[in-house]
């Protein structure tokens, strides 16, 4: 079937094109709005700048189409082939996109506000400067994640999104907004957080061994029982975040604002925090053993039964500190 034959069809009304071969064929700013492409094979095509709002594209075969600018808005994507495809610029608010292959595929600047991606493969995609906010990609069970390894996600808008249990390993999420985000339970070992916007996310269960969070806005963020051993927090503020049972040995964390935050039970061993400001922090059973706490000001801050035997407290400010005997200091 060629353009004009589908496009004359479409004319006369008839929308089913179930199964269709439609290699190779040039729709460029086509209006095929709630067609049926189920399973149909656009591999190669040209739908750049076409309406496709509410088309069903399940199961259908989208590898390196070009769909540039086009209107995808609450299209059926799921399980669809779209390896490679050009989606530049594309709009896919309220797209179902459950299991699609979207593996390198460039969503560069794409508009994914409220999309459907769980269980969808985007590693090594270019989602720089991609909105999704409200996307939801969060793990259906332990077999089934989405896939992000590799991609590119810097600058991208993620307020909100349900990213629960996604594997984000080593991506890079620099400069990119994830205020309000839900990452429960996800990896992102080795990720690349520099500059990200994080306030009141929840990265509670979360892997951030050896990640990168270097001047990340982390205020009221909550990682209880995260890894963040090895991390690079430097220069981060982080009042009132709850590091709760976290695990940060070895973590960077100097000149950083962490006044109000919680690190009960946290395990601290040799964490460098020299110059951070730890005011009115609540440290009641952290594991302090050979941390670096030089010119620190932890005034007023709550160390009962905190482990600080071996810490290097050199012009450390205390006062009005609980010490771990439970004495003030004065």
């Amino acid at each position: 079937m060629n353009a004009r034959e589908l496009l004359d069809a479409y004319a006369r009304g008839e929308m089913d094109f179930k199964g269709k071969t439609l290699v190779g064929v040039d729709l460029t700013g086509a209006d095929l709005i709630g067609a049926n492409m189920v399973q149909a094979d656009l591999e190669n095509a040209n739908l750049m700048l076409a309406f496709l709002t509410r088309v069903r594209f399940r199961q259908a075969n989208l590898s390196k189409a070009r769909l540039g600018g086009a209107n995808l808005n609450q299209a059926d994507l799921s399980a669809a082939m779209l390896r490679d495809a050009d989606l530049h610029g594309a709009s896919l608010q309220g797209a179902d996109l459950r299991s699609a292959d979207m593996t390198l595929a460039d969503l560069l600047d794409a508009n994914l506000t409220g999309a459907d991606l769980r269980n969808a493969d985007l590693s090594g995609a270019n989602l720089t400067g991609a909105c999704l906010r409200g996307a939801n990609l969060r793990q259906e069970n332990r077999k089934y994640a989405t896939n992000l390894r590799g991609a590119k996600l810097c600058q991208a808008d993620l307020r909100g999104t349900n990213l629960s249990g996604a594997d984000l390993a080593y991506v890079d999420l620099s400069g990119a907004n994830l205020s309000e985000a839900v990452l429960r339970d996800a990896n992102l070992k080795g990720a690349n957080l520099q500059g990200a916007l994080l306030c009141n996310a929840n990265l509670s269960d979360v892997d951030l061994s050896h990640s990168c969070l270097e001047s990340a806005d982390l205020t009221h963020c909550r990682f209880p029982r995260s890894n963040l051993s090895q991390a690079n927090l430097n220069h981060t503020s982080a009042k009132g975040a709850d590091f709760t049972e976290a695990v940060m040995a070895l973590a960077q964390m100097d000149d950083c604002n962490l006044a109000d935050s919680r690190f009960s039970r946290a395990d601290l061993a040799r964490v460098s925090l020299r110059r951070s400001v730890l005011t009115k922090a609540l440290l009641v059973e952290t594991y302090l053993s050979r941390a670096d706490l030089t010119d620190a000001n932890l005034s007023e801050a709550i160390l009962e039964r905190a482990e600080i035997s071996s810490t290097t407290m050199a012009n450390v400010i205390l006062t009005g500190a609980t010490m771990p005997d439970g004495t003030i200091h004065g």
